[in-house]
Parts: C-alpha cells; structure tokens; sequence
C-alpha cells in the first residue's frame, strides 16, 4: 500500500521534532552524566530529517555522537542494558578494534562483538511483517507504546536498535563532516546537532529530495549502496545508469573473496544472511567466484 504523503515541514518544526524525541528518549536513561555527554555530542543525520523535509513518515531517527568516548559510553549503557533482560542466548560485549578500510586508513572502532550468530535481538522484537534479514532496520520494527520505552531489541556490530524508532550508530563517530565521509546518497547528508540547536540542509540534498533521484557521492562501502538502492526505488525513488556506473566502478576495486574484506564491506546489510555466507567460507579453503557464487544461490535461495 503506497504510504499516505503530507506537506514537509518547516525548519522551525523539524528543530522542535527532533529536540522533542531526544528529550524524551534521554529522559529514559537513569545515568545523568550519560545524558549530559549525550546532548553534548548526538547528531541526528539520515532519512528522518529527508523524510520530514518531503512530508514522507518517520521510519527511524538515526543518531551518531561526536567522540568516541561518548560512542562507546553509550554503547556500554545498552549492552548492559540488553544482557541484564534476556533470558538465554549469547551475551554481547563492547570492543575497541582497529580496522583498516578501502582507501588504506587505519580506523579506531568501536563494536559490539556477539559470538555464533553475530547479531542479537530480543524476545520482543517485532517486524511489520515477516523479517527479510535486514540489520538494524527500523523500517521493519513496530513502535510498541506498551512496552518499555527506548528499549534494546537488536543488537548488531555496528548499531543499537531501540524500540520507538531509535538507532543508535556506534559505527562511525566524529564532526558531521566526517561522519559523512561514509555516506553515499546526498539527501541523507542534512543534520542536527542538539548542542547548538542547528540544522542544516545543503543545496545539494534538498534538489535531490525534491526530484526523487538519488545522487552518489561515493562510499566507503559501495556495496551496502547497491542494497540500500532496493529501499529507496521501492519507496519511488530514481537511479540513473550514470549513478550505478559510479557504484560498480568502486566495487570493482575491492577484493571480494578476501573473507575479512567481504565480511567488512558486507556488514551492515541482510545480516542473517551474510553471517551465514561468511561462515561458510571462513572454512580456510580458497575462495573463487564460482564458489561464492555456489554459497550465494544456496543461501539466498531461503529469501
């Protein structure tokens, strides 16, 4: 069913939408310095912003901090948080590791390490419909008013999904600016940051949002791109083959059957699935394209 559309809001409005649902999330968190740090340092960024300037729904409020201190304070807070609620299954922890990405840097991170299946969800973590493998997509999770409020319910190396439509990215840190070093379509680059109260729309963003074409900037990871382009075509949007040409261009550079490259630039994407694709071929036998291509049709045949 195509999803109803309203007038986008002003400014002014998304400034008081977006101070509004961080208040109330931090007002959920029982640890006062956390809360101090938090509104010092969150950036909003993402679709919520694109989707309130378009007049679409809020599927998501996407939120990054500024340090990696802060990133890691929080991501602590809900794993504990999510270990001391869940009845049986792997118990998740916070790592630092270093990381190096395509373009050769060294990067500091911060992770949450869940042994066998990689990811974690609760018992109550609910989808609109059936879950088609997606990590960390709020899209799928149902806001539930009866249970508690900005609660953990899954849980992946890279983000903290909260019930209420809260994620929580530990993935990346840093000025906006760096932050969207690692994005790849412009109109997810509007921001705001609760400190100064700012947001801010660049031209760029706003000709992309009001034409529906989606402009790609390059990425760190072109091929969480390429999956993140079936959302957003689903939902209306356009791709030019000029745009495509630019994602294959720099997946091309990358070494696919070096596991530890797959498992990099795969993460983040229909994670139940991929788990099962880099199990299978992190048996230590050498990797070609027939034999990828062989795991891929017997994994993915399941979707």
């Amino acid at each position: 069913m195509e999803q109803q559309k309203h007038s986008g809001m002003q400014n002014k409005t998304i400034r008081k939408v977006l101070k509004a649902k961080i208040d109330d999330w931090t007002s959920t968190i029982d640890d006062a310095n956390l809360v101090r740090v938090i509104k010092r340092d969150v950036i909003v960024t993402g679709g919520s912003i694109a989707s309130m300037i378009m007049g679409d729904k809020i599927n998501d409020f996407d939120v990054y901090f500024k340090t990696k201190e802060t990133t890691l304070k929080v991501a602590h807070y809900y794993v504990n948080k999510f270990n001391q609620n869940k009845l049986d299954g792997p118990s998740p922890e916070v790592r630092e590791v270093k990381k190096t990405n395509i373009k050769g840097k060294e990067e500091d991170r911060v992770v949450i390490w869940v042994s066998s299946a990689g990811v974690a969800e609760s018992e109550d973590f609910k989808t609109e419909e059936d879950h088609d493998g997606t990590e960390n997509d709020p899209d799928q999770v149902v806001e539930d008013d009866d249970g508690e409020r900005y609660r953990p319910v899954f849980l992946s190396e890279n983000a903290v999904t909260l019930s209420h439509k809260m994620q929580i990215v530990i993935r990346f840190y840093g000025t906006p600016d760096e932050i969207h070093d690692n994005y790849d379509f412009v109109h997810a680059k509007c921001y705001w940051t609760y400190h100064e109260d700012k947001l801010v729309t660049p031209v760029e963003a706003l000709r992309s949002m009001q034409s529906k074409v989606l402009k790609y900037e390059g990425s760190l990871y072109p091929i969480c791109s390429v999956f993140r382009c079936r959302k957003f075509i689903s939902r209306g949007w356009k791709i030019s083959a000029g745009e495509m040409l630019k994602m294959c261009l720099q997946i091309s550079e990358i070494d696919l059957k070096n596991p530890t490259v797959l498992r990099e630039q795969t993460t983040g994407i229909d994670a139940a699935y991929f788990h099962m694709l880099l199990s299978a071929i992190d048996s230590g036998r050498e990797v070609d394209s027939a034999y990828l291509i062989t795991i891929i049709d017997r994994i993915f045949s399941q979707e």
